[in-house]
């Protein structure tokens, strides 16, 4: 780990030769660099299928339901004849958006309020610290279960409801950083200098902690779209006839004896994705912390 022993305001914090070094190592993690380029292929199948389909993706054509992948509907059509490729394209952008906003947020609130915790200790940490004991006391599907039930479905609550219950982790792991940094030399000298103390957090201590903070978040996409595609698949999350992964699975649930490929093709594009991501995640995590294992 990274840590600027003599902190210049407004100074890197990571030095050239570490960030080579990292990249170096991430490019050596084979599984990690296929994982990317998988991700790459995820992302502008996402963004350019629904724009280049000739079907929008909630046309219905009555005359060409259930009909399996052809050249002209190459992942096939679902019960009302829509093409099955380009609502699976569009439901990614969906499912990674949902992703990429609830990591944002979570990302957000668990760095401040972590942060704060952290440094400033006392009766603010103990507060902060057994609000997240209250939410670790349920797992984190059934809480987002809870909390997308208590405020209704949309996307716009289901990225509220998986941030709620995602900041406690993100606040645990930046507290614990900080615990650990602000007892170094760096932040006496910086006191020494004359910095208050939102100046030693905000321009010392925190940018010490983003290589923790990019290998958490990088991490915890897998699990947040996943958690989408649940609440989603039960009918609070995301909801019809806006498509994402978990609404297209549930569309296919009731038709999969008869017509498999309807549930194959979301499913297999969820399970890649979420797969993609944790390798990139754990090539990311070694490659900025040799100390990081694999599970």
């Amino acid at each position: 780990m990274a840590v600027v022993e003599n902190a210049i305001p407004g100074g890197p914090v990571v030095g050239p030769r570490i960030r080579s070094r990292a990249v170096r190592a991430f490019a050596r993690d084979r599984a990690a660099v296929a994982a990317g380029v998988v991700l790459f292929i995820v992302i502008c199948g996402a963004v350019l299928i629904p724009l280049l389909s000739p079907y929008p993706y909630d046309r219905q054509n009555l005359d060409r339901t259930f009909r399996e992948p052809s050249r002209l509907h190459p992942a096939g059509t679902d019960q009302y004849g829509r093409d099955l490729l380009t609502r699976l394209a569009y439901g990614g952008r969906i499912s990674l958006a949902v992703g990429g906003t609830t990591v944002i947020a979570v990302v957000a609130v668990g760095v401040l309020l972590g942060g704060l915790a952290g440094y400033a200790g006392g009766i603010v940490d103990e507060v902060l610290m057994r609000l997240t004991d209250i939410t670790f006391a349920f797992p984190s599907l059934l809480l987002a279960i809870l909390l997308a039930a208590i405020l209704g479905p949309g996307i716009a609550n289901v990225i509220i409801a998986l941030t709620l219950a995602g900041w406690p982790a993100m606040a645990r792991t930046v507290r614990a950083e900080i615990l650990s940094l602000k007892e170094r030399d760096f932040v006496d000298a910086a006191r020494a200098q004359g910095a208050g103390g939102g100046r030693v957090l905000l321009r010392h201590l925190l940018p010490n902690t983003v290589h923790l903070v990019a290998v958490r978040a990088t991490l915890d996409i897998g699990p947040i779209i996943l958690t989408e595609a649940t609440l989603s698949f039960l009918g609070i999350g995301v909801q019809r006839p806006i498509p994402s992964w978990g609404v297209l699975i549930a569309d296919a649930f009731q038709h999969m004896q008869s017509y498999p490929y309807l549930i194959m093709v979301p499913c297999a594009a969820l399970s890649l994705t979420i797969l993609a991501l944790n390798f990139f995640g754990e090539g990311l995590a070694e490659a900025m912390d040799p100390r990081f294992q694999r599970a």
